[in-house]
């Protein structure tokens, strides 16, 4: 999902012109709104639009700027691996392998600071093989005095067999604050294990109870006077006062055992919370008064370092996948509880949350359910089979993930659009192919419809007789080089040439001047 494989620009020289253009708004093609209705064309965008764009997802997000400049609670992302096994979805050249990837996370963590909020977060998911570099790399663009943590989440308790030494559980995410300064985390949402603490219930709702004498000793009497006084339960009604009205039996803050001990309110505050808070237990021949402490008052608690939930595991999050489809249709997918915790820990409701790596849709979906914004983005062919598709069962309502959890009852909406492709399509044409002859009709095609780079001399290029002599690998790279890179998509800036504009809907014009028509913030 974004893999350097698709980044062919990645080592070359780049003059800042060229990067000006390359990385310059490109025109959104495609634009449909997906919602309750099904599918229509999408005319306009506003702050509240949930956004899915199909493309490199760095020259997006060089396209979001203009709209979305500090405006992102959490971008989330979760790169293509850098591993030494069958894991590894980060193709690129294994001769600069460490570089290559860096450069390639450098160039999104960048724009990423831009986008994100003065009070948003950033999260990298990674696993070890490059957690070091790119902790420094995050370090270096977001400051070390900014990362709040590097939490483990056990997503494979078992632990992965093939792996030589030390099989992996677990994953990592390396949290930074745009500022720690600004930066305030939210507690987890309350626990399965914590809401059946919450045996009792009354009108107000679940409860669990606790001693209203608190511990301690006879010193705290000099510390906290107003805690010691006597309480009276009327012996037929179980009702407390502050009073003896005759027919109630006297209590004071000592226990079994004899120790004086206070209890844990004011009389005032017993008084002003008794009808909610209070419950009086028969207890032999006398009485014991309870504290109901109220599931609908926790407020949950701050997430740890460690990450361990059964929820959390990749199987659970594959087998998510296969009830909304029907079989596997996607590797390594991360868990909708995963994310709902990130979510629930780094945002509030109707906050933006952007994942640029979006895979099968996982973080979307969680958003939506959970009510936030968001913006998807992603280049891979299967956004269109999987994760759009997953997206418009939300939608629906599916109960899969995290729904049962957060009462989803279906709704909301997105927008969907494309980087218009132009050099971008040969790319992947050369990529796709496998023998010379294939190379050679995408070649003859480039010749008539491709940009190619100013400083090549074609009829010499195609001349050279050294070149034809290279292997099928570094011929394709040589054509790959010929290509414009800042020519891949079409840029905003043309769209209303004569030539651009011919091959652009009327609704997907006007979707393009209401999406670049907002001033930078």
């Amino acid at each position: 999902s974004g893999g350097g494989g698709d980044e062919p620009f990645l080592n070359e020289v780049l003059a800042r012109p060229e990067i000006s253009e390359l990385l310059g708004n490109k025109i959104l093609q495609n634009a449909a709104v997906y919602d309750k209705n099904g599918t229509h064309a999408a005319l306009s965008i506003n702050d509240n639009t949930n956004l899915i764009i199909k493309g490199n997802n760095l020259i997006a997000l060089y396209s979001l700027l203009n709209r979305y400049k500090n405006s992102a609670k959490l971008i989330y992302l979760d790169p293509p691996y850098n591993t030494k096994s069958a894991a590894n979805t980060f193709l690129y050249n294994n001769t600069y392998n460490h570089s290559s990837w860096l450069t390639f996370m450098k160039n999104r963590l960048e724009v990423s600071k831009k986008l994100v909020k003065y009070d948003g977060f950033i999260v990298a998911a990674i696993d070890s093989n490059e957690l070091f570099y790119l902790g420094v790399l995050m370090d270096e663009i977001f400051g070390a005095d900014n990362r709040l943590s590097v939490l483990a989440v056990v997503h494979n308790p078992g632990g992965r067999q093939d792996e030589e030494f030390f099989p992996s559980a677990h994953e990592n995410l390396i949290v930074f604050a745009k500022s720690k300064l600004l930066a305030k985390l939210n507690n987890l949402p309350i626990s399965e294990e914590k809401k059946k603490q919450y045996k009792f219930q009354d009108k107000y709702g679940r409860y669990k109870l606790r001693g209203f004498r608190r511990s301690g000793n006879n010193s705290l009497k000099t510390q906290r006077p107003k805690m010691f006084y006597p309480i009276y339960i009327n012996k037929k009604t179980h009702t407390l006062s502050l009073e003896d009205d005759g027919n109630s039996q006297k209590l004071l803050p000592i226990d079994s055992s004899g120790i004086e001990r206070c209890w844990r309110w004011g009389s005032s505050t017993l008084m002003e919370k008794k009808e909610k808070y209070i419950e009086i237990k028969p207890k032999g021949d006398s009485f014991e008064v309870y504290v109901k402490e109220r599931e609908s008052d926790y407020q949950g608690e701050k997430a740890k370092s460690l990450w361990e939930k059964p929820e959390y595991t990749g199987q659970n999050a594959t087998h998510t996948l296969k009830t909304l489809f029907g079989k596997k249709v996607f590797t390594y997918p991360k868990s909708e509880f995963v994310m709902r915790d990130l979510i629930q820990v780094c945002t509030n409701p109707n906050d933006l949350v952007i994942d640029f790596f979006m895979g099968s849709a996982t973080t979307p979906a969680v958003a939506m359910k959970m009510h936030r914004r968001f913006i998807g983005i992603e280049q891979m062919d299967y956004i269109n089979t999987i994760s759009v598709p997953r997206l418009q069962k939300v939608i629906e309502g599916e109960q899969g993930g995290i729904s049962k959890d957060v009462d989803w009852q279906g709704g909301g909406s997105f927008v969907y659009a494309e980087l218009m492709e132009k050099n971008q399509g040969y790319l992947k044409d050369l990529q796709k192919v496998t023998t010379l002859n294939e190379l050679d009709a995408v070649f003859q095609r480039m010749k008539k419809g491709a940009d190619l780079d100013f400083r090549v001399d074609l009829a010499k290029f195609e001349n050279d007789s050294e070149r034809k002599k290279l292997s099928f690998e570094d011929q394709k790279k040589l054509l790959i080089k010929l290509l414009d890179k800042n020519q891949l998509y079409y840029n905003e800036a043309n769209i209303d040439d004569a030539d651009v504009r011919d091959l652009i809907s009327d609704s997907d014009y006007q979707f393009n001047k209401s999406f670049y028509g907002k001033e930078s913030k």
